[in-house]
């Protein structure tokens, strides 16, 4: 149940030092954003991934890009494994006062009706709410 946060985790953290100069719509909530990117982790869309982390105008290099789409393969087969992703749930999202942080608290439920509840935050860049690199 917990193995894709787990792997999910790790493909946050090899952004750390990852970037690129793509943005998200600044119409989004955090929410949102947290069911787009799991859609775009479903349908192994790589660059659509990568364009939700805070980047600092920066771009992600073809061997940073490699490892990304070989962790997305991962997370994505064990998607398949538990049947797709049925329904994402928002369970809670938190914006700070100055509107430049956000905490997101979501259900993924999956077709084999295993569930997942992680959390993540998120930051304000540009006018668009991204992940962090930090």
């Amino acid at each position: 149940m917990k193995k894709l946060s787990v792997i999910l985790s790790l493909v946050i953290a090899s952004f750390l030092f990852f970037t690129t100069s793509c943005g998200t719509s600044s119409s989004s909530s955090p929410g949102e954003i947290s069911k787009k990117m799991f859609k775009d982790i479903e349908k192994g869309d790589v660059d659509a991934f990568i364009a939700l982390f805070a980047t600092k105008g920066e771009e992600i290099t073809d061997k940073e890009k490699a490892e990304v789409t070989y962790m997305l393969q991962m997370m994505q087969e064990e998607i398949k494994k538990k049947d797709g992703i049925k329904t994402i749930e928002i369970l809670k999202e938190d914006i700070n006062e100055a509107g430049d942080r956000a905490e997101v608290e979501f259900k993924i439920t999956y077709g084999d009706k295993d569930t997942d509840v992680s959390t993540y935050y998120f930051v304000m860049e540009d006018g668009n709410w991204k992940l962090p690199k930090e």
